[in-house]
């Protein structure tokens, strides 16, 4: 059953969504409730998994990292096997995600990596004695990605984060390592938590935060919402160009921030030129939106394709 969301709910889900470290007093103020009863709605939300995380969102660009993104065909293998091997792939402290997917790709990985040999390694650790249940495997690299605020249970102004599009090398040592380890996993953690554990005061712990935010390593701080609970499907769409540069990216990514279901956008080298993940109530909803872009990039698409997203097992930008 869908779950019902009365509309304090949906006003707390849609100030947090692409704000997760605001505090319950801030929140209290924007949504007209008690520090208390903010506290409490948001734990129900997270019992009936509605909230499923909070992760500070780090552009890898800023560290000499790439993206990659591994689509995979399984055949001869059960879901009791399946669901095992996303457990332990999900295990590996490079996998920043792991997707069950509904279409022709049954799984999606999503690495970071050093360079394609590093990668190489990665994914002969990751697959092995998994190759005679993998048909086909696909590899994508991100160039650069996008990430919106959904506006599909209240209206929100437009809130964007997006990474660099080019490849830096900022040196940050093992203090601000643990730090963007603590917040990709759970960015709502206390200054005073992170401070234990790192064994230095607050205010230090804050000055790093504040430097890594100011060098854009961290870009911003998103709440994972299960917006299939609440009534919708989960897609992945993949956009193929005849002639792809960045004044069609642009134009993409300015189109699909304007609608409320478009929730991230990315562009990549290898099997799409960009592609998005979206949200729709229904078949028809999702049909008019690649309607809608076919009609206004007629010129320049060659094909459009698809495929839904079951679930998301996983998700950390940085470990």
């Amino acid at each position: 059953m869908e779950y019902f969301l009365d509309l304090k709910d949906k006003k707390l889900l849609t100030e947090i969504e692409m704000n997760a470290r605001i505090s319950h007093t801030s929140l209290a103020k924007k949504v007209g409730l008690s520090k208390h009863v903010v506290k409490y709605r948001i734990e129900k939300l997270e019992e009936e998994n509605i909230i499923q995380g909070y992760n500070a969102i780090i552009d890898s660009n800023k560290l000499g990292e790439t993206i990659y993104v591994i689509y995979l065909k399984l055949i001869k293998i059960s879901s009791t096997q399946e669901k095992r091997w996303m457990e332990e792939i999900g295990k590996n402290p490079a996998v920043i995600t792991v997707g069950k997917n509904a279409g022709f790709w049954d799984l999606t990985l999503v690495i970071k990596s050093k360079d394609n040999q590093e990668l190489n390694q990665l994914l002969e650790k990751i697959l092995e004695n998994k190759l005679e249940n993998i048909k086909e495997k696909k590899i994508t690299s991100e160039i650069e990605s996008s990430y919106f605020n959904l506006k599909l249970i209240h209206e929100s102004k437009n809130i964007e984060f997006s990474t660099s599009n080019k490849q830096d090398k900022i040196a940050i040592d093992e203090i601000d390592k643990k730090i963007l380890n603590f917040l990709a996993n759970n960015c709502r953690i206390g200054l005073v938590d992170i401070s234990i554990k790192l064994k230095m005061s607050p205010n230090g712990v804050k000055d790093r935060i504040k430097k890594l935010e100011k060098n854009k390593i961290i870009i911003g701080y998103k709440t994972k919402i299960n917006y299939e609970e609440l009534g919708y499907l989960h897609y992945r769409v993949f956009l193929h160009f005849r002639k792809m540069n960045d004044d069609i990216y642009i134009k993409i990514r300015q189109f699909l921030r304007n609608k409320q279901n478009v929730e991230s956008v990315s562009k990549y080298i290898g099997y799409a030129d960009i592609d998005f993940r979206c949200y729709s109530k229904n078949l028809v909803g999702f049909y008019l939106l690649i309607s809608e872009i076919k009609d206004n990039f007629l010129q320049n698409i060659i094909e459009i394709d698809s495929m839904p997203i079951f679930s998301w097992e996983k998700i950390e930008y940085y470990k």
